[in-house]
């Protein structure tokens, strides 16, 4: 993923609750996803890249199917330090979750600011690695439309069919934001709404974070605050993911500084005009870690 666009100072001058209704004319932006088509440059067919222009109504957080899973699989595993066969069996298990195919299929087949059938591309390594943890509380700072939070409360739902029971704390400004998770699947959900400058810390107080996804602005001051935070509430094992793919240099700069291991899974895409968004995460073990540098 490229560095951040023009896009990020707009919304933010908008506000959530203007970048969610322009969210539901999407499908009719066609010009604005032939310039992103264009700028993107991803070589695909011309019948892929048509569909998307006329039809497909993302334009950011995008929904993809994986072309190197076996490849991103094998390098998860190898920084988590678990059996490849056994990443591939929780891959396998969101293949089949019936929340994350048919019935969420049938939620949004009447939306149109949603494709009606939804991949999780990038989003089935979170999966994975929810699996792999089975952190005691998992935190991620922007929601969006809320496939990762759906898919992050599906391996919850396994991991507490495991005896490893877990929750999820969201954070977004947007008050909208969320709408793919039905209600019957918000038990283990502690969503919160606001900005995380107020309402990151207070939500992690008394937590133990095992896994920490970072998606809200990926500035340097925005995203050493979250880490941060998450490092101060941090299990004997943390693993904070970058939301920008790895484009911002700030978690890679903090592994170095706090004893972290740092890692960088490339993510393609398939048949898509987006090329997918690589997975940049750091590990760190309590044992490990330094403190925070003056």
């Amino acid at each position: 993923m490229g560095a951040p666009s023009v896009k990020e100072p707009l919304k933010r001058a908008l506000g959530p609750v203007w970048v969610s209704r322009a969210r539901h004319l999407s499908r009719l932006r066609w010009m604005t996803k032939y310039r992103l088509m264009r700028s993107l440059g991803t070589d695909i067919g011309w019948r892929h890249r048509l569909t998307y222009v006329l039809l497909d109504p993302e334009t950011e957080s995008f929904s993809y199917e994986l072309e190197n899973r076996v490849e991103m699989i094998g390098a998860l595993a190898s920084a988590l330090g678990r059996p490849q066969d056994e990443l591939a069996a929780y891959a396998a298990e969101a293949d089949h979750d019936p929340e994350l195919n048919g019935v969420l299929a049938r939620r949004v087949r009447r939306r149109v600011d949603v494709k009606h059938h939804l991949p999780l591309g990038h989003r089935l390594a979170w999966y994975v690695m929810a699996r792999a943890l089975q952190p005691e509380t998992i935190v991620e700072t922007g929601i969006y439309l809320g496939l990762g939070s759906l898919a992050l409360l599906r391996a919850l739902e396994r991991n507490e069919r495991d005896g490893r029971p877990g929750t999820l704390i969201s954070i977004d400004a947007s008050p909208d934001a969320g709408t793919l998770v039905r209600p019957e699947l918000r038990a283990k959900w502690h969503w919160v709404t606001g900005l995380t400058s107020d309402r990151l810390l207070p939500a992690l107080e008394g937590r133990r974070v095992g896994l920490f996804l970072q998606d809200t602005a990926h500035t340097e001051e925005n995203q050493r605050f979250e880490f941060n935070a998450a490092l101060a509430y941090a299990a004997n094992r943390l693993v904070l993911i970058d939301g920008s793919g790895g484009w911002a240099p700030t978690l890679r700069e903090l592994c170095a500084e706090r004893g972290g291991t740092y890692h960088h899974v490339p993510v393609r895409s398939r048949d898509h005009v987006y090329p997918g968004l690589n997975v940049a995460f750091g590990v760190f073990e309590r044992a490990a870690r330094q403190p925070p540098t003056t």
